[in-house]
């Protein structure tokens, strides 16, 4: 009788322990799990951001090692742009100031990186951010180091001449999510809205 109570007393501790393992790997799976966004879509698993050498707003040089330790939105577009840039650098500004609330460490820098340097000098591109923010970022550099950037990033972009010397930059809108680590987390892609991108943004630098 002693020997079949050890028996079964040595079966409920192993079925114990299995269900206690395999609830561990369900937390654990769970926890691991990519968070699900409204509007985003998650990259699984995360992209190394590739290589660049720009310079911010200062005429100071910036590098991938910029985007460390930090959440960052990147958003490739133009001053001269007439309704992409302004329309999402504006939904941008709102949804930045409805994250206000979390810790700095998870609010996302703002970056906008400019595909027309010929005519975006850094004074120009300072001023058209601080228009939307004065936290907003700008990146900028010569025409082969955005296109490589660009090219990188594949981010599409078309330069078109017109008839009267002028041109027209053709781009995408798309806003590139990048973690702290400097990988590639999420994209998002137009049309924007402000509170559905800041709730969007919040699963992520909190997941």
């Amino acid at each position: 009788m002693k020997s079949q109570q050890l028996k079964f007393g040595i079966l409920m501790a192993v079925i114990a322990m299995l269900l206690g393992a395999w609830l561990a790997h369900l937390v654990t799976g769970m926890r691991n799990a990519p968070p699900a966004l409204q509007t985003g879509t998650v990259i699984t698993p995360p992209r190394d951001v590739p290589a660049f050498t720009l310079q911010d707003t200062h005429g100071k040089p910036v590098t991938l090692m910029s985007l460390a330790n930090h959440w960052s939105i990147l958003f490739f577009g133009y001053t001269s742009c007439p309704d992409v840039c302004p329309t999402t650098l504006s939904q941008l500004a709102a949804a930045h100031k409805l994250l206000a609330d979390l810790p700095a460490q998870q609010q996302p820098q703002i970056i906008f990186i400019s595909v027309d340097p010929r005519r975006d000098t850094i004074a120009k591109l300072a001023g058209y951010l601080n228009y939307f923010s004065k936290d907003f970022l700008g990146f900028t550099g010569t025409q082969e180091q955005i296109n490589a950037f660009t090219s990188a990033m594949g981010v599409p972009v078309g330069y078109e001449t017109q008839p009267d010397g002028s041109y027209t930059v053709d781009h995408a809108a798309t806003l590139f999510a990048i973690n702290p680590q400097q990988q590639l987390v999420a994209v998002f892609s137009p049309p924007y809205q402000a509170a559905a991108l800041a709730k969007d943004l919040r699963i992520l630098v909190t997941h």
